[in-house]
């Protein structure tokens, strides 16, 4: 099976557990456990891969290298993003201003949602308010109209 397993820098640790049996040829799945540190960002991670038992161990190696280098080069590049251009500032700050704006119109109205003009005229004698604004109270059967 497995002997003297080759593994990239960073990582730290190597469990072997039995994951249990391949339907199609009924051979034995193992999962390998790797622990793996960025000294770079300081990031750790936990990888797991399955196995059968006809995976050489040189295809094995290969798995946890290319497993190891996209997950060192994903968060090497989430950890250096660039910072927003002037123009891209400027779209933001417009965003937000939208976003703030819209926000006061929804803490003006009672119902948390923006007023529009429209909602709540009379038409056709339907849609009777009191003074403060808001609806008569309909009782069940029809009172206080």
């Amino acid at each position: 099976m497995v002997s003297e397993l080759w593994t990239p820098e960073g990582v730290a640790g190597h469990t072997v557990t039995p994951a249990g049996h391949n339907a199609e040829t009924g051979g034995v799945v193992q999962q390998h456990v790797f622990k793996v540190h960025d000294p770079v960002t300081g990031k750790r991670h936990k990888f797991c891969i399955l196995i059968d038992d006809d995976t050489s161990q040189a295809h094995l190696e290969d798995m946890i290298s290319s497993a190891v280098d996209r997950w060192l080069v994903e968060v090497r590049q989430k950890e250096h993003k660039p910072a927003p251009t002037p123009d891209q500032r400027k779209e933001i700050g417009s965003i937000l201003n939208d976003i703030r704006k819209n926000r006061m119109k929804r803490a003006e109205s009672s119902t948390g949602l923006v007023h529009f003009p429209g909602i709540g005229r009379v038409k056709n004698g339907r849609h009777r308010r009191t003074n403060n604004g808001t609806r008569p109270f309909r009782g069940s059967k029809g009172k206080n109209k």
